[in-house]
């Protein structure tokens, strides 16, 4: 195991921690639910009352949708996939995959497979505002893609106060924000979609600390809105529940110029 690469997000937490870029604890908690928690979370979303979500690992990745009594429909994939972040635009599921630059189309009421699209890197998280797919790769750079080919038509690095913010995984789309976990840490940030700039951090680690994790549960990954009751469901890799919560959301460069 390399431990100096494992041990690289925690020291640049720490960092960010003296830094005093960590916001306090600035959400509300509203509900819980059980969470199948044999799922390796890398995707979460709502889709049409529906939650959708995307466990990865090779040979026991899946997609799985349902309400939040539990999911009804599962597909498992081919052994040779794990399974990252998910979106569904214009009616396709999108799936990425962790190394092999494949995205998996899928009809997102049955299933069925569409067709597949090639990309260059890895594929960790996943979204899309009214034209592009928004993808992230690990690093600080997040990209937009054109849907039909999934090629690229620009990138996008996001900072904080001039500091590169790495480790992007799963995404969100919100009204000119992106919300992304940041791999290895319970965090969420919401990041200007216009700018890169990072506007606020949500520290999420007492939803489920990190001292009732059981043996192999990992850290917080997965965000979905919910429109109906202005609130968000997040989980986490092997977590054993998901929690509704209500955010303080930032305003974005666009919105504030805009206001009257």
């Amino acid at each position: 195991m390399n431990y100096a690469k494992r041990l690289r997000p925690l020291f640049f937490a720490l960092c960010l921690l003296s830094a005093g870029l960590v916001a306090a604890r600035d959400y509300t908690v509203l509900a819980s639910y059980p969470h199948y928690s044999g799922g390796f979370t890398q995707g979460l979303l709502l889709h049409e009352k529906m939650l959708y979500e995307s466990s990865g690992q090779y040979g026991k990745s899946f997609l799985i949708y349902g309400d939040l009594r539990g999911g009804h429909r599962q597909l498992a994939l081919p052994k040779r996939y794990f399974a990252e972040g998910i979106t569904i635009f214009q009616e396709t599921l999108y799936l990425l995959t962790w190394k092999s630059g494949e995205a998996l189309l899928f009809d997102p009421y049955t299933l069925a497979f569409k067709k597949r699209l090639h990309y260059p890197g890895e594929g960790w998280g996943l979204t899309h505002d009214d034209h592009h797919l928004i993808m992230s790769d690990g690093s600080a750079t997040l990209r937009f893609l054109d849907p039909s080919t999934f090629k690229e038509l620009r990138r996008l690095k996001v900072h904080h106060a001039g500091q590169a913010m790495p480790y992007l995984n799963e995404l969100e789309w919100h009204r000119g924000l992106i919300m992304a976990n940041q791999w290895q840490t319970d965090r969420v940030l919401a990041i200007d979609a216009a700018t890169g700039e990072v506007l606020k951090i949500y520290d999420l680690g007492s939803l489920f600390p990190a001292a009732m994790r059981g043996k192999g549960m990992d850290v917080l990954n997965g965000i979905a809105y919910d429109p109906d009751s202005d609130s968000w469901l997040v989980t986490g890799k092997y977590w054993p529940r998901i929690y509704r919560i209500r955010l303080s959301l930032p305003e974005t460069a666009t919105s504030s110029a805009n206001a009257p």
